[in-house]
């Protein structure tokens, strides 16, 4: 799981850099929404949980939210 570790700090990075100026984080960058287990363009995002998961394989991964 160290390459998907490594892929939550380099989201979670960019997240903090997106929402620096902004307060509401409805969408996420377009930079992230590659999957990457299956490397699809098929993530979505639930700004309420923070959860990032792929309507193609499955993938699931928490993120930290910015109340």
């Amino acid at each position: 799981m160290g390459i998907y570790d490594k892929w939550k700090k380099d989201i979670e990075s960019k997240i903090d850099r997106y929402t620096k100026d902004e307060k509401i984080k409805e969408k996420i960058p377009a930079i992230v929404k590659r999957c990457p287990k299956c490397n699809n363009l098929t993530l979505q995002f639930d700004p309420k949980t923070g959860r990032i998961y792929c309507t193609s394989c499955g993938f699931e991964e928490f993120i930290k939210t910015v109340k």
